[in-house]
């Protein structure tokens, strides 16, 4: 196996999902960033369920649910891990090579069109920006080890060249180094506490739900007479985000619950009923399309703010 493989060896694939990802979830993928880091420390023995409080921050950003990632300095204190920007100014193969053969994955935003593991969407049918963790690559082979949303994937021939093919401008890219230490098990969680509340006192001063029920009576019309292509996109970065985020926090508190350091109980139940509303909220979304009628979609998001306002008196009554 060549060395630029050795990243590949080390973390013993095959690869199971976290079950953070598992099939029986409400929503088992979130979006391709958190997603990845998901299954990255998962990949390398950690717990991600213990960087999940910035969840509480996520907001209506006027058009879209806020597109939620984890804080890099959230992932230093939790795991001693470092994002640095990767310099591309010799082609991505070739430096990607160097990387990952000093044992660092590679993150970087692809044309999922080239990913076989999106068979059932974008695979060789539609361009869609993701972003996935390069592991191992093989040029010699035209070959690539990668993690992307809930698994591990290899690609290979047209669809390593077409990756790495001409570009007018070389992409984003990042890379992953251990720079410190992970917290142990014991100290984990109570770190996780500490970040949880620094992010309480960044969350949104109002309800972000009430925003969007806002801004769907305002665009709702004319939103729904457009092509279902338009439902996907409009749904992946709205409902999407907002129910995959809160399924994660409703983990995140049960996660601490079971460690015993406050009664997230409540919190834990209430963020996991938000994830199911907002799911059958989208369902309504779908039939709005449909029938081309958005009069009833205001209304299907009652429910979903008076949970989102539970969810914080619940939390805010076991931070106290």
């Amino acid at each position: 196996m060549s060395a630029a493989l050795a990243v590949a060896a080390c973390l013993e694939p095959p690869h199971a999902s976290h079950p953070l990802h598992a099939p029986d979830r409400v929503w088992p993928e979130t979006n391709c960033y958190v997603d990845l880091w998901i299954e990255l420390l998962h990949a390398r023995g950690l717990e991600p369920a213990a960087m999940l409080g910035f969840t509480l921050r996520q907001d209506f950003e006027g058009d879209q649910f806020t597109f939620s990632k984890p804080y890099a300095a959230d992932l230093d204190r939790l795991y001693g891990l470092e994002i640095l920007e990767l310099a591309v100014y010799d082609g991505l193969e070739a430096q990607a090579r160097v990387q990952v053969a000093r044992g660092l994955p590679v993150l970087v935003e692809v044309d999922a069109i080239h990913l076989p593991d999106t068979a059932a969407t974008t695979y060789r049918r539609e361009h869609a920006k993701t972003t996935v963790a390069i592991l191992g690559l093989d040029p010699e082979r035209r070959s690539l080890d990668y993690l992307h949303n809930a698994g591990r994937f290899t690609l290979r021939g047209a669809d390593y060249d077409g990756l790495f093919g001409p570009t007018t401008l070389f992409p984003y890219a990042e890379f992953v180094k251990a720079t410190g230490f992970a917290l142990p098990p014991d100290a984990l969680a109570g770190a996780a506490l500490e970040l949880l509340r620094a992010h309480r006192g960044r969350a949104p001063r109002s309800n972000p739900v009430l925003a969007f029920r806002a801004a769907l009576e305002r665009t709702g019309d004319g939103l729904v007479r457009q092509p279902l292509g338009v439902f996907h996109r409009y749904a992946f970065n709205t409902t999407r985000q907002l129910g995959a985020n809160f399924e994660l926090l409703g983990s995140h508190l049960a996660w601490l619950d079971a460690a015993g350091l406050a009664d997230f109980g409540p919190a834990a139940q209430a963020a996991a009923g938000l994830a199911r509303e907002v799911k059958a909220f989208q369902f309504q979304l779908a039939r709005a399309f449909g029938r081309r009628d958005a009069a009833p979609l205001p209304a299907g998001l009652d429910r979903p703010a008076a949970t989102y306002e539970a969810v914080f008196s619940a939390l805010d009554r076991a931070l106290r």
